[in-house]
């Protein structure tokens, strides 16, 4: 059994970086060739001025805007062993800091029933079965890490495939919600989706006839003791298949102590695409008197020309059956708090309307709007962005996030009981810069 002090530092994660990426180097003398090798990754510099708005927790430690950047640095490596195997590993390191960060540590300081972890903090691994997350630095202003994002052998023989360790795995059609991704889905205003947080996880891959399968394996702990549960785990499987020109996927997981049971299809309707997926849990324990519920989306998009320029855009319809139109029940109901916890819910309501719209202002020059209202109390978020392609392996990239919406509503403010404090997001304005290699 791992202990609870089981982190990695810096030389051991270097190390096991270094022995997954030689071992496809052959000894002295052995007959075999050398294998195939590939190597890419990026390095990011990223810049955000956040606005905090009145009525929260920022203002007991200053209602001031927070100025805040990091740089972010990942390097990616593929060893194929012919046509048997293949190792991948990602390792990425991040030094960043600025308001957020200082703010974030006074507020837990003084609310740590609110702030158990601050603001602006590197990624936790308290969940997954291994830690593969190292702290460089940690300290009231900034803060760095480095660890292993994806750190995968598969095996594919020739009746499929098998993929141990960790890595990333998405189910589900959604764009901006997507109620089937159980296993660490992106959150709906993340706008840089190059990468999940990878998981550790067995998987196997293999056709029965015309249907593709998926069984998962998803191994975790218990964030609180460490110790290694089957009760934190998520098994399931995953069939995909064709009905006619319609693609549909069937599944069934489960999820921690649920049990979640899903079906979505792709089509197509003239020129646009449409996607649905419908998701039934039935929870471990009670919500609210309920013992089951329903999640889905339905989503379409479509592309076109339109004075001279190429147009994109979709519409998404997303349904919550977990949330209802208090939102301060996930202080006091496990079923969401956990869900947020473990992120995998990011809606308070029930009815979501949301969309993008893409025109390519040049062809090095491509302009987003998104826009995430909340069909049952008119709040909502607009995520504009601009992506400049300044070269082959560099981008700029210019965004934003304004919420709206009235008090007592999800997105202009609610209160948080007991703390005369109300949780209203902030907005922001963020530049940054990729060099791809």
């Amino acid at each position: 059994m791992i202990p609870r002090s089981r982190q990695i530092n810096a030389a051991i994660i270097l190390l096991v970086w270094g022995v997954i990426a030689l071992s496809a180097v052959p000894f002295r003398g052995a007959a075999t060739h050398l294998p195939e090798m590939e190597w890419d990754g990026h390095v990011k510099l990223y810049s955000r001025a956040l606005f905090p708005r009145s009525g929260t927790a920022y203002e007991s430690v200053g209602l001031t805007p927070n100025y805040d950047g990091f740089a972010e640095f990942r390097l990616n490596h593929r060893t194929f062993f012919g046509n048997t195997a293949y190792s991948e590993v990602h390792y990425e390191t991040l030094f960043g800091g600025g308001g957020t960060r200082s703010d974030g540590e006074k507020l837990k300081a003084r609310y740590p029933a609110l702030f158990p972890d601050g603001l602006f903090g590197p990624p936790r691994d308290d969940r997954r079965f291994f830690d593969l997350t190292g702290t460089l630095n940690d300290d009231r202003d900034t803060m760095g890490y480095h660890r292993l994002d994806r750190a995968m052998v598969a095996f594919t023989p020739s009746w499929g495939e098998v993929r141990l360790g960790r890595q990333a795995v998405t189910w589900g059609h959604g764009f901006t919600f997507n109620p089937m991704d159980l296993f660490n889905p992106f959150s709906p205003t993340d706008l840089e989706r190059d990468y999940k947080t990878g998981d550790d996880i067995v998987l196997v891959q293999f056709p029965v006839n015309a249907t593709d399968v998926e069984l998962i394996y998803v191994a975790r702990r218990e964030a609180d003791t460490g110790e290694a549960s089957l009760d934190e785990n998520s098994i399931g499987a995953k069939l995909h298949f064709f009905m006619g020109e319609t693609e549909a996927d069937v599944m069934l997981t489960r999820h921690y102590e649920d049990i979640v049971a899903g079906a979505g299809a792709v089509g197509y309707l003239g020129g646009a695409a449409w996607r649905c997926d419908i998701t039934a849990t039935v929870l471990h324990e009670k919500s609210r008197g309920r013992s089951a519920y329903l999640s889905g989306i339905l989503n379409m998009d479509y592309s076109w020309v339109w004075r001279d320029k190429n147009w994109y855009g979709y519409l998404e319809l997303y349904y919550n059956g977990l949330s209802d139109a208090d939102y301060t029940d996930h202080f006091s109901d496990s079923a969401i708090s956990e869900r947020l916890a473990r992120g995998e819910l990011f809606a308070l309501g029930r009815w979501y309307l949301s969309g993008n719209i893409n025109l390519e202002v040049h062809p090095l020059v491509n302009a987003y709007l998104t826009p995430i209202v909340n069909l049952n109390d008119g709040s909502g978020t607009l995520l504009p962005r601009i992506v400049y392609d300044w070269a082959d392996d560099i981008r700029l990239t210019l965004s934003a996030s304004a919420s709206w919406g009235d008090s007592n509503t999800e997105y202009g403010g609610y209160p948080i009981p007991g703390t005369g404090f109300t949780s209203t997001p902030a907005d922001s304005f963020s530049a940054w810069i990729n060099w791809y290699f």
